[in-house]
Protein backbone atom coordinates (compact mmCIF):
# COMPACT_ATOMS: atom_id res chain seq x y z
CA UNK A 1 0.00 0.00 0.00
CA UNK A 2 1.36 3.75 -0.91
CA UNK A 3 2.62 5.64 2.10
CA UNK A 4 0.26 9.08 1.57
CA UNK A 5 0.43 12.89 2.95
CA UNK A 6 -2.12 15.06 3.13
CA UNK A 7 -2.06 18.41 0.75
CA UNK A 8 -4.20 21.06 1.51
CA UNK A 9 -5.07 23.52 -1.85
CA UNK A 10 -6.67 27.00 -2.11
CA UNK A 11 -8.17 27.50 -5.38
CA UNK A 12 -10.04 30.96 -5.22
CA UNK A 13 -12.85 29.96 -2.35
CA UNK A 14 -12.50 26.74 -2.81
CA UNK A 15 -10.51 24.25 -0.18
CA UNK A 16 -9.44 21.03 -1.50
CA UNK A 17 -8.39 18.23 1.15
CA UNK A 18 -5.50 15.71 -1.26
CA UNK A 19 -4.10 12.90 -0.10
CA UNK A 20 -0.95 12.03 -2.45
CA UNK A 21 1.61 9.63 -2.29
CA UNK A 22 4.20 10.62 -0.03
CA UNK A 23 7.05 9.04 -1.95
CA UNK A 24 7.03 9.49 -5.67
CA UNK A 25 9.94 7.01 -5.65
CA UNK A 26 8.31 4.47 -4.23
CA UNK A 27 5.30 4.86 -6.98
CA UNK A 28 7.86 5.03 -9.38
CA UNK A 29 9.54 1.51 -7.96
CA UNK A 30 5.94 -0.33 -8.37
CA UNK A 31 5.59 0.94 -11.63
CA UNK A 32 8.99 -0.65 -12.67
CA UNK A 33 9.00 -3.57 -11.27
CA UNK A 34 5.21 -4.28 -12.36
CA UNK A 35 6.80 -3.56 -15.93
CA UNK A 36 9.52 -5.96 -15.16
CA UNK A 37 7.25 -8.51 -14.14
CA UNK A 38 5.45 -8.11 -17.80
CA UNK A 39 2.71 -5.98 -17.08
CA UNK A 40 1.91 -3.43 -19.24
CA UNK A 41 3.69 -0.28 -18.68
CA UNK A 42 2.49 2.48 -16.04
CA UNK A 43 2.63 5.96 -15.88
CA UNK A 44 4.93 5.71 -12.45
CA UNK A 45 4.10 9.90 -12.33
CA UNK A 46 0.34 9.71 -11.24
CA UNK A 47 0.83 10.49 -8.10
CA UNK A 48 2.37 13.71 -8.91
CA UNK A 49 0.32 16.92 -8.35
CA UNK A 50 1.94 18.56 -11.84
CA UNK A 51 1.96 22.20 -12.71
CA UNK A 52 -1.52 22.36 -14.87
CA UNK A 53 -3.46 20.73 -12.61
CA UNK A 54 -4.20 23.41 -10.00
CA UNK A 55 -4.39 25.70 -12.90
CA UNK A 56 -6.67 23.76 -14.74
CA UNK A 57 -8.63 23.44 -11.71
CA UNK A 58 -8.99 26.88 -11.39
CA UNK A 59 -10.48 27.47 -15.04
CA UNK A 60 -12.89 24.66 -14.23
CA UNK A 61 -14.11 26.33 -10.46
CA UNK A 62 -14.61 29.75 -12.69
CA UNK A 63 -16.50 28.37 -15.65
CA UNK A 64 -20.32 28.77 -15.13
CA UNK A 65 -21.43 25.18 -15.94
CA UNK A 66 -24.54 23.69 -16.59
CA UNK A 67 -25.40 22.18 -13.57
CA UNK A 68 -24.80 17.98 -13.62
CA UNK A 69 -23.18 18.13 -16.47
CA UNK A 70 -22.00 14.26 -17.67
CA UNK A 71 -17.99 14.93 -17.19
CA UNK A 72 -15.70 12.61 -18.20
CA UNK A 73 -11.78 13.20 -16.58
CA UNK A 74 -8.88 11.34 -18.19
CA UNK A 75 -5.59 10.80 -16.35
CA UNK A 76 -7.35 11.50 -13.15
CA UNK A 77 -3.97 11.42 -10.47
CA UNK A 78 -4.95 11.94 -7.33
CA UNK A 79 -8.10 13.73 -8.39
CA UNK A 80 -7.31 17.65 -8.01
CA UNK A 81 -9.04 18.58 -11.44
CA UNK A 82 -12.20 16.60 -11.16
CA UNK A 83 -12.92 17.24 -7.39
CA UNK A 84 -12.70 20.81 -8.71
CA UNK A 85 -15.24 19.92 -11.55
CA UNK A 86 -17.62 18.34 -8.54
CA UNK A 87 -17.62 21.68 -6.80
CA UNK A 88 -18.42 23.24 -9.74
CA UNK A 89 -21.71 20.89 -10.08
CA UNK A 90 -19.95 18.94 -12.50
CA UNK A 91 -21.40 15.01 -12.69
CA UNK A 92 -17.47 13.74 -13.18
CA UNK A 93 -16.44 9.86 -13.88
CA UNK A 94 -12.91 9.45 -12.96
CA UNK A 95 -10.38 7.75 -15.30
CA UNK A 96 -7.00 6.93 -15.28
CA UNK A 97 -5.43 3.83 -16.75
CA UNK A 98 -3.48 3.51 -13.16
CA UNK A 99 -5.97 1.46 -10.64
CA UNK A 100 -4.69 3.16 -7.69
CA UNK A 101 -4.96 6.39 -8.85
CA UNK A 102 -8.76 6.05 -9.45
CA UNK A 103 -8.55 4.72 -6.21
CA UNK A 104 -6.93 7.22 -4.67
CA UNK A 105 -9.02 10.07 -6.71
CA UNK A 106 -12.28 8.43 -5.80
CA UNK A 107 -10.84 8.46 -1.90
CA UNK A 108 -9.94 11.89 -2.25
CA UNK A 109 -13.40 13.05 -3.56
CA UNK A 110 -15.24 11.75 -0.86
CA UNK A 111 -12.85 13.15 1.89
CA UNK A 112 -14.21 16.47 0.15
CA UNK A 113 -17.29 15.53 0.88
CA UNK A 114 -18.57 13.84 -2.70
CA UNK A 115 -19.37 10.27 -1.37
CA UNK A 116 -20.74 8.96 -4.50
CA UNK A 117 -17.53 10.17 -6.41
CA UNK A 118 -17.22 6.98 -9.06
CA UNK A 119 -14.49 6.27 -11.50
CA UNK A 120 -13.12 3.27 -13.24
CA UNK A 121 -9.57 2.26 -14.89
CA UNK A 122 -9.67 3.44 -19.14
CA UNK A 123 -7.29 2.25 -21.28
CA UNK A 124 -7.34 5.34 -24.28
CA UNK A 125 -6.68 2.42 -26.93
CA UNK A 126 -10.12 0.29 -25.65
CA UNK A 127 -12.08 3.43 -25.10
CA UNK A 128 -15.68 2.83 -23.96
CA UNK A 129 -18.61 3.59 -26.04
CA UNK A 130 -20.06 5.50 -23.52
CA UNK A 131 -20.24 9.62 -24.58
CA UNK A 132 -19.72 12.64 -22.25
CA UNK A 133 -20.36 16.19 -23.38
CA UNK A 134 -17.30 17.11 -21.63
CA UNK A 135 -13.96 15.93 -21.37
CA UNK A 136 -11.09 16.88 -19.65
CA UNK A 137 -7.55 16.52 -18.53
CA UNK A 138 -4.23 18.38 -17.44
CA UNK A 139 -0.59 17.65 -18.45
CA UNK A 140 -1.67 14.75 -20.66
CA UNK A 141 0.25 15.88 -23.60
CA UNK A 142 4.19 15.86 -22.39
CA UNK A 143 4.68 12.24 -24.19
CA UNK A 144 4.54 12.02 -27.60
CA UNK A 145 3.54 8.52 -27.79
CA UNK A 146 0.32 8.99 -25.43
CA UNK A 147 -1.24 11.51 -28.75
CA UNK A 148 -2.85 9.04 -31.14
CA UNK A 149 -4.39 7.67 -27.74
CA UNK A 150 -5.73 10.62 -26.43
CA UNK A 151 -6.99 11.34 -29.50
CA UNK A 152 -8.95 7.69 -30.22
CA UNK A 153 -10.47 8.33 -26.89
CA UNK A 154 -11.43 12.09 -27.65
CA UNK A 155 -13.02 10.86 -30.73
CA UNK A 156 -15.08 7.67 -29.58
CA UNK A 157 -16.00 9.12 -26.31
CA UNK A 158 -17.37 12.98 -26.76
CA UNK A 159 -20.62 13.62 -28.06
CA UNK A 160 -20.98 15.03 -31.56
CA UNK A 161 -21.78 18.61 -30.01
CA UNK A 162 -18.91 18.53 -26.83
CA UNK A 163 -16.36 20.22 -25.75
CA UNK A 164 -12.80 18.80 -24.69
CA UNK A 165 -10.76 21.06 -21.98
CA UNK A 166 -7.08 19.89 -21.79
CA UNK A 167 -4.78 22.24 -19.21
CA UNK A 168 -1.01 22.39 -20.59
CA UNK A 169 2.06 23.93 -18.63
CA UNK A 170 3.63 25.00 -22.34
CA UNK A 171 5.39 21.85 -23.06
CA UNK A 172 7.58 21.48 -26.27
CA UNK A 173 5.10 18.44 -27.02
CA UNK A 174 2.14 20.50 -26.96
CA UNK A 175 2.14 22.38 -30.74
CA UNK A 176 2.54 18.90 -31.98
CA UNK A 177 -0.46 17.59 -30.13
CA UNK A 178 -2.42 20.41 -32.01
CA UNK A 179 -1.40 20.10 -35.24
CA UNK A 180 -2.48 16.55 -35.23
CA UNK A 181 -5.11 17.36 -34.03
CA UNK A 182 -6.29 20.09 -36.53
CA UNK A 183 -5.59 17.82 -39.19
CA UNK A 184 -8.03 15.28 -37.97
CA UNK A 185 -10.05 18.03 -38.32
CA UNK A 186 -10.40 19.55 -34.34
CA UNK A 187 -11.37 23.01 -33.93
CA UNK A 188 -8.55 24.33 -31.43
CA UNK A 189 -8.77 27.25 -29.06
CA UNK A 190 -6.08 28.21 -26.68
CA UNK A 191 -6.60 30.86 -23.62
CA UNK A 192 -4.47 31.73 -20.44
CA UNK A 193 -4.97 31.40 -16.76
CA UNK A 194 -7.76 34.22 -16.63
CA UNK A 195 -9.29 33.02 -20.07
CA UNK A 196 -7.37 35.41 -22.08
CA UNK A 197 -7.41 34.23 -25.91
CA UNK A 198 -3.86 33.12 -26.86
CA UNK A 199 -2.96 33.46 -30.87
CA UNK A 200 -0.06 31.10 -30.56
CA UNK A 201 0.97 27.87 -28.69
CA UNK A 202 1.93 29.23 -25.15
CA UNK A 203 6.02 27.99 -24.45
CA UNK A 204 6.48 27.27 -20.43
CA UNK A 205 3.31 29.08 -19.33
CA UNK A 206 -0.12 27.68 -18.77
CA UNK A 207 -2.42 27.31 -21.60
CA UNK A 208 -5.78 25.80 -21.52
CA UNK A 209 -6.39 24.24 -24.92
CA UNK A 210 -9.91 24.26 -25.74
CA UNK A 211 -11.24 21.17 -28.34
CA UNK A 212 -14.55 20.91 -30.38
CA UNK A 213 -15.75 19.57 -33.81
CA UNK A 214 -16.81 21.49 -36.41
CA UNK A 215 -20.87 21.93 -36.41
CA UNK A 216 -20.71 19.14 -34.10
CA UNK A 217 -19.88 16.34 -36.43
Amino acid sequence: MVATIQRNLILGQSVIRLRIPADPEQVLQEAVEGTEAGNRYVDPYWGLLWDAAPRTAERILRHPWQNGLRSLELGCGVGLTGIAGLIAGLDVTFTDLVPAAVEMAISNARDNGFQNAQGHVLDWCSPTNTTFPFIFASDVLYDLQNHDPLLNVLSRMLTPDGMVWIGDAGRANAPIFLEKAKAIGWMIELSDIDGRILSQPSHVSFQLITMTRPNGA
